[in-house]
């Protein structure tokens, strides 16, 4: 009868645990307001931008916003939490060569080393992951520079349907690699 009971109870007691873990409130941590964030943003797109000589030039930055949600999503249990990672898209209108495109990712990778930044680098990218701000610059094969910088617990202002953070043209991308420079593009 012992073994019965047990068998009942400790399914039964692992589910409450695992229930209870996963709705058990997480300490709130501040969030970062959407100003202090953006002023973060620009700050890392104008270090990357001022880094290059000679310079690149530069399309408009896009920018976004990932709310954090909770629950189970694709129910009526997924709500909103208050925090949303703000993320810049920027894309460099000069063309980069192929035989120069190690060159714009050894400067980045040097500025953001420099920053105090641990800096991954793979063949044609380098990034640094980090806990409050995610940095991502790489070279692809058509010769565009492309940059993306990421604050995360920044206070969501966006809609229910997602708007808010929006700023910049929706294809940040479309002047990526459309200019001839005589040094970055031969």
């Amino acid at each position: 009868m012992r073994a019965t009971v047990w068998r009942v109870i400790a399914p039964g007691l692992l589910l409450a645990l695992l229930v209870g873990w996963y709705a058990w409130p997480e300490p709130e941590k501040p969030t970062v307001p959407v100003e202090q964030a953006r002023q973060r943003i620009e700050a890392e797109l104008a270090d990357v931008a001022g880094a290059f000589h000679p310079g690149l030039q530069w399309a408009e930055a896009r920018y976004e916003g990932d709310p954090d949600l909770t629950g189970f999503c694709g129910t009526s249990g997924c709500k909103k939490t208050g925090r949303a990672d703000m993320l810049a898209r920027q894309a460099a209108r000069v063309r980069i060569a192929s035989k120069r495109d190690q060159e714009p990712l050894d400067t980045v990778q040097a500025l953001w080393t420099g920053k105090g930044y641990s800096v991954d680098r793979g063949k044609g990218a380098v990034q640094v992951k980090g806990s409050e701000v995610e940095l991502w610059f790489a070279v692809g094969v058509n010769g565009c520079a492309d940059l993306q910088v990421s604050v995360a617990n920044v206070t969501d202002i966006s809609d229910d349907k997602g708007n808010g953070f929006g700023q910049g043209p929706l294809d940040y991308a479309a002047q990526c690699a459309t200019v001839d420079d005589p040094y970055w593009s031969h």
